[in-house]
């Protein structure tokens, strides 16, 4: 650091505390080490002068790159190819950009999801080449079943509540702080990553050794869960809904495996008990959809 901030014989010639030529042209070269690379850059920040002088010595063909590729970025995204999908049908391309921060939207976590769903699966027709038996109603198969059926709804839950989680949100301050509706960025939000996990947790559906229905019977709890949590974060924390609506399902899955088939939690009659479940969860999001104005993430 000695030597590296010249008086008024500085850059600037305009005053003590400047950077010398000889610390803003190694600066710009990259020959500094990250002490004074570190000082450099906070008297820069805040010194006109110094900032005019460090440009005559950087490379300008390297900014110029640089800004391209920045520009670029700006205006496409990570996601781009999802960007331009999504600005086709007609979503503003602000809440886009709000939604593609969505956690469960990252690559990684889909290729979590499909990594679970492809073991549990995997699991399934293994367990039904082994055992050689019918594929009816009640009969075996169901029992192999039983494992993706469990999870399945449980990785679209997860998606959801990533959604909304603080823990899993880097930029859930930004988000919170965009100037939209809370609950109207809530729901796009979750919907999309509703959307982005049923994908896979339906196509593992036809995969498995199970009835051609399995994959529709799916949908309906899956959004009765979903929609458990929404109802339930206006009255508890994020992480407590998340865990009531899990429980939601596994609890039913649970008895019913056990005194029956676990065919019945995705049944005609179980689908009615889903409808009216998501309905009421509406209705309790609908009702107290002020609460996500109101700090309900916190």
């Amino acid at each position: 650091m000695t030597g590296s901030f010249s008086g008024t014989g500085g850059p600037a010639g305009s005053g003590a505390g400047h950077v010398s030529e000889d610390a803003l042209f190694a600066y710009a070269a990259g020959s500094v080490d990250e002490i004074l690379a570190w000082s450099v850059e906070a008297h820069v920040a805040a010194c006109p002068d110094c900032r005019l002088a460090l440009s005559v010595h950087v490379d300008q063909g390297r900014l110029a790159r640089n800004r391209s590729v920045v520009l670029v970025r700006a205006a496409t995204g990570e996601h781009h190819r999802a960007r331009r999908l999504l600005a086709h049908i007609g979503v503003p391309d602000h809440l886009v950009a709000l939604m593609a921060a969505t956690p469960s939207l990252r690559r990684s976590w889909l290729l979590s999801v499909v990594g679970v769903l492809a073991v549990v699966s995997g699991e399934s027709v293994l367990a039904q080449h082994l055992s050689n038996s019918p594929q009816a109603l009640g009969g075996p198969s169901w029992g192999v079943l039983a494992p993706f059926i469990l999870i399945g709804p449980l990785m679209v839950l997860a998606g959801v509540a990533a959604a909304f989680l603080p823990v899993f949100d880097p930029t859930h301050q930004l988000a919170a702080a965009a100037p939209f509706s809370g609950l109207g960025l809530l729901l796009a939000r979750s919907l999309s990553a509703l959307v982005a996990a049923l994908v896979p947790v339906v196509a593992a559906a036809f995969v498995v050794p199970g009835p051609a229905w399995l994959p529709a019977a799916l949908l309906l709890p899956c959004f009765a869960v979903c929609g458990v949590a929404l109802a339930v974060v206006t009255v508890v924390g994020p992480m407590p809904a998340a865990l009531l609506a899990g429980a939601v399902w596994v609890l039913p899955v649970a008895v019913v495996g056990v005194w029956h088939s676990v065919a019945a939690v995705v049944q005609w009659p179980a689908q009615v008990s889903w409808a009216v479940v998501l309905m009421v969860a509406v209705i309790v999001v609908a009702s107290r959809r002020s609460r996500f104005e109101l700090g309900w993430a916190s």
